[in-house]
């Protein structure tokens, strides 16, 4: 790590780049952090309704079918009551479940001995097995108290059934929960003489509530009046929890206050959490049956696609960063270049080098006038070193002559005070001699004898002529 952060401390370019790099890094996060905000807002608003869209369609769809379900048994009813016959209500039974593919089952059933030659019950009844249909009269049973015969002789008018086991010992029965509608027949007195019941299958209503948002791990729940469920991913709870003791205790407020909005009949949203991950709930009443429908969505499968792109871009993003370091990088130490050159130069300056040649620059920018500046200045700094250099050279002549004058100057004192020495010594000898003679011949001039006088008189001429002779050897050099 320190030698990478050496080598980019070193290298201006690189440096340069990026720093450019992490500004705008920190712009583009900024940006597209602010971008995807909005956008992830968009998303959630388009999901939310485009599942509430389509969860409103699939809701008609089944008031729909709910509407259609009641014409043709209300019609039948009508219908049946002017051909009552064994035969006639089977064959009526048959042809309601073969003409009308959303119905499990069609049952017209009449009061306790209607048919006195079939004894004291009566019921044909039609059921849609996987591809087939099968036409019974149902076996003896007490049918009068169940729920899909009871409620429209109670009521006195056709109503929707709550949910129901169809299972019968000994009976043809369908094996999932069915609901039914049930509508009364009236003679022509307008007394009660029977039952149609039309059946869908909470299976059927499943499926459809669960194709709604095109999610792969949506799902799909129906409750009662009551909170129970009639409809869930988990077929263990059917009939025996509700929306209310169901709920993560973390989140049972959120969910109480959803069952709540169910059972009272209202549409919405929330958004919660379900088996430990995000979700969207939509939710909206069936109207006739008092039941409600809602689809759990994982945020997961609403964001999917927002995740995906925010992927991408940030690929995009990145490489982009990339490409732009790599080009910024090229294009600064291109720009740079004749700067590292001026350094390498600078620093063979810095060393004594200061006649390498430098090229000029073509360029007009400030590089370049920087460079052919930094080449002026070269190029004066060698002409004034080269003419300190031979200034330099002319003083150490002139040093070295001096020297030699010098030299001789001490040679010429010397000699000087030889010679002088010499002369001293030569003159002093003749000049004692000279001074001495005279001191005898002052004090003993008349007790010398005459030819001692002579010979001291001659000594003196003698040291006389030599001083006199020295006087004219030097006047002569």
């Amino acid at each position: 790590m320190k030698k990478l952060f050496h080598y980019i401390k070193r290298h201006m370019a690189l440096r340069l780049s990026l720093s450019l790099i992490v500004i705008i890094g920190v712009v583009f996060t900024l940006l597209f952090g602010y971008l995807f905000y909005r956008c992830k807002s968009f998303v959630s608003r388009s999901a939310i309704q485009r599942a509430t869209l389509s969860l409103d369609h699939t809701a008609e769809h089944i008031n729909g079918i709910m509407d259609q379900t009641e014409t043709v048994t209300n019609f039948m009813a009508v219908t049946a009551v002017k051909h009552l016959s064994p035969d006639s209500l089977l064959a009526y039974s048959r042809r309601m479940v073969l003409e009308n593919d959303f119905l499990t089952g069609f049952a017209i059933s009449m009061e306790p001995d209607y048919f006195p030659e079939m004894g004291r019950y009566f019921s044909a009844y039609s059921l849609r097995q996987s591809d087939t249909v099968s036409t019974v009269r149902e076996g003896p049973f007490e049918y009068f108290d169940a729920v899909w015969y009871a409620s429209s002789r109670n009521l006195g008018r056709p109503c929707w059934t709550g949910a129901f086991d169809d299972y019968n010992e000994g009976t043809m029965s369908c094996p999932d929960i069915m609901t039914s509608y049930c509508c009364p027949m009236r003679d022509a007195d307008g007394r009660f003489i029977g039952s149609l019941t039309a059946s869908l299958t909470l299976k059927w209503l499943s499926n459809m509530v669960s194709a709604v948002p095109d999610y792969p791990n949506s799902s799909a729940i129906i409750v009662d009046p009551n909170g129970t469920y009639l409809v869930h991913p988990d077929s263990t709870k059917l009939f025996r929890e509700s929306i209310f003791t169901d709920a993560d205790p973390r989140v049972k407020n959120q969910i109480d206050a959803l069952g709540r909005d169910m059972i009272a009949g209202r549409s919405g949203m929330i958004e919660t959490t379900v088996d430990n991950a995000d979700a969207f709930i939509f939710y909206r009443p069936l109207e006739r049956t008092g039941w409600s429908i809602a689809i759990v969505c994982p945020a997961s499968d609403v964001f999917a696609s927002f995740k995906w792109l925010f992927f991408m871009v940030w690929i995009v993003i990145v490489t982009s960063l990339l490409l732009l370091l790599m080009f910024c990088t090229v294009t600064i130490h291109t720009a740079i270049r004749p700067l590292e050159s001026l350094d390498s130069s600078a620093r063979r300056i810095a060393n004594g080098h200061f006649d390498d040649p430098l090229p000029a620059s073509n360029r007009h920018d400030s590089i370049g006038r920087l460079t052919n500046s930094f080449i002026r200045m070269q190029q004066s700094l060698d002409k004034s070193v080269r003419d300190i250099l031979r200034a330099n050279q002319k003083l150490e002549r002139g040093n070295e002559k001096l020297s030699q004058a010098y030299e001789l100057k001490m040679e010429a004192n010397r000699q000087k005070s030889a010679f002088i020495q010499y002369m001293y010594h030569e003159i002093r000898t003749p000049l004692n001699i000279i001074s001495g003679f005279a001191q005898v011949l002052t004090v003993s001039l008349h007790e010398l004898p005459a030819d001692e006088i002579e010979d001291i008189t001659t000594r003196m001429e003698q040291s006389a002529n030599d001083i006199n002779r020295l006087t004219q050897e030097l006047s002569e050099k």
